[in-house]
């Protein structure tokens, strides 16, 4: 295996910052098109309210879910804080913060609008390409 230059490093990271930054913008402005494009065909969502279903795999099952769930109702989600680690020119790893706030879903007692926590991401680079090929929500409190 090649070891990748610190230049060829800081490029990949920067790469794998945009596409979260661009993940988070489709999901919020609702570009449903724009977010299958950030990711793997298999890429694997695990969600604590998916935990009963074993999560969800492949991108097109991703959207729908994220379709049902939201369809067009407010959400913003912020990220930051980003520990990325290229594994190698093809595969990388990230952990972000993450406040999401989605006023549309809010439910007393059911369903919290307002959450902090982390992803746990997984990154591929596909013909040039870095796309999320999996994503685990780590949430560690909610505000009502």
């Amino acid at each position: 295996m090649v070891e990748l230059s610190a230049l060829d490093r800081l490029v990949a990271i920067e790469a794998v910052k945009a596409l979260r930054a661009r993940y988070c913008r489709m999901l919020d402005t609702k570009d449903w098109a724009g977010l299958r494009a950030t990711l793997a065909d298999d890429v694997r969502l695990d969600l604590p309210s998916l935990k009963a279903r074993g999560g969800i795999e492949g991108a097109d099952a991703m959207v729908a879910l994220v379709i049902e769930w939201f369809g067009q109702s407010p959400s913003l989600h912020l990220n930051g804080l980003p520990e990325i680690e290229i594994l190698s020119a093809d595969r990388a790893t990230g952990i972000w913060a993450q406040e999401h706030f989605l006023p549309g879903r809010y439910r007393p007692h059911a369903h919290h609008g307002h959450g902090y926590g982390y992803s746990h991401d997984s990154y591929v680079r596909i013909d040039g390409e870095w796309r999320i090929a999996g994503i685990r929500l780590e949430p560690r409190f909610e505000l009502e």
